[in-house]
């Protein structure tokens, strides 16, 4: 949290330089999440039982940055992700029990690829920009 700011704020590591890990990756996901629940916290809940986990993201609305009660635990062994879908699952993270499922591979759900949604936002704004000058020319 920042001070005096009731939103929690979340930093994108993205553009730190950090290097990329290409292995591949096992994706559970997870339900039922507590209002509180961080990335930090779900993912220590799995890496104390299954070392390979590589990470943790609990879903945030973009507006509001509150959890929308559910995120993903991406581990590096398949064997370790098949056997946390089962151990897992009614295991408290917080004040509540964990729901574990499989997660639908982002392809198949209609999510764009990440250039493509770039490239839409960057034509939004050029024509934004576009019909500001527009309007300006307009009452000069």
């Amino acid at each position: 949290m920042m001070p005096n700011v009731e939103l929690a704020y979340r930093l994108n590591w993205a553009s730190a330089g950090e290097k990329r890990d290409d292995t591949p990756d096992y994706t559970i996901f997870v339900g039922d999440l507590a209002a509180d629940v961080t990335d930090y916290m779900l993912q220590e809940t799995f890496r104390v039982h299954y070392p390979s986990v590589k990470g943790a993201k609990v879903v945030t609305d973009k507006m509001t940055m509150r959890s929308k009660g559910y995120g993903f635990v991406k581990f590096g062994d398949p064997t370790e992700q098949a056997r946390a879908m089962t151990e897992m699952n009614g295991m408290p993270c917080s004040s509540r029990p964990m729901r574990i499922g499989p997660a639908a591979n982002r392809k198949t759900t209609g999510v764009q690829e990440r250039g493509k949604c770039c490239q839409s936002h960057v034509a939004a704004m050029a024509f934004c920009y576009y019909m500001y000058i527009h309007l300006l020319l307009m009452h000069t």
